[in-house]
């Protein structure tokens, strides 16, 4: 009994394992198919998103592309417009000191005309100040003149005309006399 026991557990402990086996054979190979499955899966996915990403870079590349022309664009009509901008203000800067320098001549030539002019305006002055003061002098000679000369005609006609007077007193007493004789 014992050793039938014995068999029986072997037999049974041999179907056990045989069991167990075929279990775990099976489920590894679900597993396996399950395995594979998702790799495929995965794989599918890679290729996919290697191919987004293909596509991604192919199209940022293309945007870059564009974009670095468009600085590069952008640069040189800068730089070309800072060429002008240095050309014209350069220009300018030689028509500012040309300018300067006729303006700082004519400056000059305005401040010693000016000084003569001040001279000449103190010898104008003095020279009309004198012309007044001639002008006065003679107008007041003048005046006296006329004055003098009226006074004259006036001492004149008195004169003649006690002058005159005189003559005709002595007229008629030259009559008044001849008569009574």
């Amino acid at each position: 009994s014992s050793g039938i026991n014995a068999e029986y557990g072997q037999r049974t402990s041999n179907e056990v394992n045989k069991r167990i086996k075929s279990d775990s054979h099976k489920q590894e190979a679900t597993d396996v198919k399950t395995s594979d499955g998702k790799c495929d899966r995965l794989k599918q996915s890679i290729a996919q998103l290697r191919q987004q990403l293909a596509q991604a870079v192919s199209e940022h590349r293309q945007s870059e592309q564009g974009l670095r022309s468009r600085k590069i664009k952008t640069e040189s009509a800068l730089e070309t417009w800072i060429a002008k901008y240095d050309t014209d203000m350069g220009e300018r800067q030689d028509e500012y000191e040309q300018i300067e320098a006729v303006y700082k001549i004519e400056k000059q030539q305005l401040e010693d005309l000016e000084e003569r002019f001040a001279v000449l305006e103190e010898e104008y002055n003095k020279i009309m100040e004198e012309r007044r003061i001639a002008a006065e002098r003679k107008a007041e000679e003048e005046r006296r003149m006329r004055l003098l000369t009226k006074a004259a005609v006036v001492i004149q006609a008195h004169w003649r005309s006690f002058a005159t007077r005189k003559k005709l007193k002595s007229k008629k007493k030259g009559k008044k006399g001849k008569k009574g004789k």
